[in-house]
């Protein structure tokens, strides 16, 4: 049995979402770091009960070889023996993969666990050591020789845990528990492969006894006057009590490099950030001539911020890249600088045929690079949040992005919303996701998720996240049906969404003209087969009809994987074919390119109806 988490069984409690989980904020790579990606050890089991505390350390016979990140579900789990476990992908749409109703679990239900040794440098022994998980399904627990660390739930955010406190200055055994099906797999119930694993980067830092947690950036550029500011405020962690005499120096560097006005120098307030990541203190630039972010012109900023101790030494140095830019829903018009925007975009899922939910940084380009090829500008992160080298990217290259929240409960869509023992879990989910993103400018939309009805626990999430950051609108496709496209949901989204609407639906209501909300599809133009042959019409009523700002083709990419048959060759394999069962069959065979990025036929459309100039 699992230490201290045995007995308790959190994995089938959808009210423990995290113990000892640290706060979230946005990416820092100030810190020394130990990368430990690579090959891990991993033991699997037929269910987290069956997982022995003696899993936890030593010499484990049946043990094999997984590479992290990586899904031990697209991996050969062959141990030295020539033993193999079974645990292979399983697709399935709407439905789960196991029967309900919500939290019950499946009899088997595979537990891995990935082991590997971890020697930290002894400079490191004054200050505090983090792990950071990237990104684990379903959920995971840590254990550092064989001792509890903690505990995080939603396998599409990072988790991070200090564990100074249980390392020796020898090696240690680090180990991570990844349970496949958790109460928490119904809301992560989306049209994907479920998959099970360590399939983002994992790394330990050294943060020093006080250190920069969080730094959130607020801009705002006037199109009437060209004038932009820049609002910096970092939170400073002591761990225990203030001290006084620290400060923070903040410079903004524009697009070209070059200074944007003197460094900033101001104390650390010792006001307590409600979020748990310091002590405040902050930084404005107002500009007169400011250089605005879209995706047309993605020019970016530069923020430097250093920490400084009393004595005047720079502890701490990050920097946030950022873009200048006002987001209004104005006179039925989602606007951009002041300018009404053509999403001409996408859903993307992480895939990838080979390794699954495990993608690169060079994956995430290369499709980005083949959006841009064929005059896609907008990307719906369908339906949950990417790794943050995915914004990052999007941020340069060019991008509008609607950031979804890691919630779809499709196969109970109209219980879980009301359900209070997941209120907390779309909330939690809902503002990681806020606190981790909201500095990308290529960020213009926030998503509450996808095909989870409307109900409180939509309210809760809303009101969450209208309080944290107000430049941003919403977005939820359900609650635009509660009393019809002119004002259903509206306060929980700001934007009419619909999928799949039919050409007609759309015209109407812009031409009605009684709705004060834009219209932009979330989905529309299935890619299946040989489909899109209606995406010229829909455009030709979206440019001719106010209110219509164009919406999201779905899919971006073929979920296929490559699968080696006993005879030796190779195919792209669906539902059903990994044995997996239910399933819903070829129907994740529903990409603009196929699995491995070769463009359809249709994609030939696209680009041409997405063309940004049109001469007549």
């Amino acid at each position: 049995m699992l230490p201290v988490l045995g007995e308790l069984r959190p994995w089938a409690d959808p009210t423990v979402l995290q113990m000892n989980r640290l706060a979230m904020h946005v990416p820092l790579a100030g810190f020394r770091r130990q990368q430990l990606d690579g090959v891990w050890s991993l033991e699997l089991f037929d269910s987290p009960d069956d997982v022995p505390a003696g899993a936890l350390t030593g010499i484990r016979p049946n043990a094999v070889r997984a590479a992290v990140p990586g899904n031990w579900t697209m991996q050969d789990l062959s141990n030295a023996h020539g033993e193999a476990f079974v645990d292979k992908p399983h697709y399935t749409n709407v439905q789960m993969p196991f029967d309900g109703p919500p939290p019950r679990l499946p009899d088997r239900n595979p537990a891995g666990v990935y082991r590997r040794t971890v020697t930290v440098p002894t400079d490191w022994q004054d200050d505090r050591t983090v792990l950071h998980v990237g990104g684990a399904e379903s959920v995971h627990a840590v254990y550092v020789n064989g001792r509890f660390a903690g505990y995080g739930t939603d396998s599409r955010l990072p988790s991070e845990y200090e564990i100074g406190r249980l390392l020796t200055q020898e090696a240690n055994d680090l180990a991570i528990v990844v349970v496949r099906y958790s109460a928490h797999s119904y809301i992560e119930d989306q049209d994907q492969w479920w998959m099970a694993g360590l399939h983002r980067s994992v790394w330990i830092e050294s943060r020093p006894s006080v250190h920069i947690g969080d730094i959130r950036v607020a801009t705002d550029f006037d199109p009437a006057t060209g004038a932009g500011t820049v609002a910096a405020t970092a939170a400073v962690d002591f761990g225990v009590d203030p001290a006084p005499g620290w400060s923070m120096r903040f410079e903004l560097h524009d697009p070209t490099g070059r200074p944007s006005g003197p460094a900033v120098e101001t104390p650390v307030r010792h006001q307590p950030d409600p979020r748990g990541n310091g002590s405040e203190t902050g930084a404005r630039w107002d500009l007169t001539h400011a250089e605005a972010w879209s995706a047309e012109t993605p020019r970016l900023y530069t923020l430097a911020a250093e920490l400084v101790d009393p004595g005047g030494s720079v502890i701490q140095s990050e920097t946030q890249r950022v873009g200048l830019r006002r987001m209004e829903v104005r006179d039925q018009q989602l606007l951009v600088n002041g300018q009404p925007i053509r999403v001409f975009g996408v859903n993307r899922h992480d895939h990838h045929p080979d390794t699954g939910k495990a993608v690169t940084v060079e994956d995430m380009r290369a499709d980005l690079k083949l959006m841009r090829l064929h005059n896609i500008n907008a990307v719906r992160t369908s339906h949950y949040p990417n790794d943050d080298a995915f914004y990052a990217l999007c941020d340069e290259l060019g991008f509008y992005v609607v950031d979804e929240a890691n919630i779809e409960g499709h196969a109970y869509t109209d219980i879980l919303c009301d359900d209070p023992a997941y209120r907390d879990a779309f909330v939690d989910r809902g503002a990681r996701m806020v606190q981790r993103d909201r500095n990308h400018p290529s960020v213009i939309v926030w998503s509450l998720g996808n095909e989870t009805g409307y109900g409180a626990n939509h309210d809760a999430l809303a009101a969450w996240i209208r309080e944290a950051d107000p430049t941003r609108p919403l977005h939820y496709e359900p609650a635009i049906d509660l009393r019809g496209w002119e004002d259903g949901g509206e306060t929980v989204t700001d934007i009419v969404c619909p999928m799949y609407p039919r050409i007609d639906a759309i015209r109407s209501y812009g031409e009605a003209g009684t709705g004060r909300r834009p219209l932009i599809m979330c989905e529309y133009s299935h890619a299946m087969g040989n489909s899109n042959g209606s995406l010229a019409d829909y455009w030709d009523v979206i440019e001719a009809t106010p209110g219509l700002q164009g919406g999201f083709l779905w899919e971006w990419k073929d979920q296929a994987l490559r699968q080696l048959l006993p005879d030796g060759t190779v195919r792209l394999a669906y539902g059903g074919q990994f044995g997996d069962t239910p399933h819903d069959g070829n129907f994740v065979a529903d990409g603009l390119v196929s699995a491995d990025l070769e463009p359809h036929p249709a994609m030939r459309e696209v680009a041409w109806v997405y063309r940004p100039v049109v001469v007549t």
